[in-house]
């Protein structure tokens, strides 16, 4: 597989990405460290990427659970998030080159059933690969109905400079602190 360089060490393959504060990437880094080993994994790998505010990991837990685990902690132990915003599951990691990214939803988009709707969402990030070519391209291999607004499913294509991490995830695989937390303060003055 292709390494992926960031400012830190080589991750072969990730299968988590989380975004932070800007110049913040070094405390998220032990941030998220520290919750995964509280979620179970004491040795997982987290390093900042070349684009400020951006992580990649791997992780020896299903990262499709890894944000259901998240919400339940917030909820339990809030102070614990203070640089770790947003944390997203990665099924597979590709170089990033049209004919790959398209192969790879075509493998991935399998699980969408007939009567399911689903929405393609590229993050592209220090590449110059055009986003509308990404969605085009993986749109024709996904032989099902288009939902932009409310769908079953979302492909998602995170584009981070030579690598693309890809999902197919239902709308809560993705963790975000800032909504949760709004969640949980409104729970308080209900």
């Amino acid at each position: 597989m292709t390494r992926f360089l960031g400012r830190g060490s080589v991750i072969n393959v990730f299968n988590l990405i989380a975004s932070t504060f800007r110049y913040r990437e070094i405390q998220a880094e032990q941030e998220l460290g520290e919750i995964l080993n509280i979620l179970g994994d004491p040795l997982p790998e987290i390093r900042s990427t070349a684009i400020s505010g951006l992580l990649i990991g791997r992780t020896r837990l299903d990262p499709f659970s890894i944000p259901q685990m998240l919400v339940r902690l917030l909820n339990d132990e809030p102070w614990i998030f203070k640089y770790v915003q947003r944390v997203i599951p990665i099924q597979k990691v590709v170089n990033t080159e049209l004919d790959r990214i398209r192969e790879c939803v075509r493998d991935i988009s399998s699980k969408i059933q007939p009567s399911e709707t689903y929405r393609i969402s590229v993050e592209k990030r220090h590449n110059t690969i055009s986003s509308t070519d990404i969605i085009h391209s993986c749109a024709s291999t996904v032989d099902r109905k288009v939902n932009l607004a409310n769908p079953d499913w979302i492909i998602l294509i995170e584009v981070i400079q030579t690598l693309t991490g890809l999902s197919i995830i239902k709308p809560y695989h993705v963790f975000s602190a800032v909504t949760e937390l709004r969640k949980l303060g409104e729970g308080f003055t209900s």
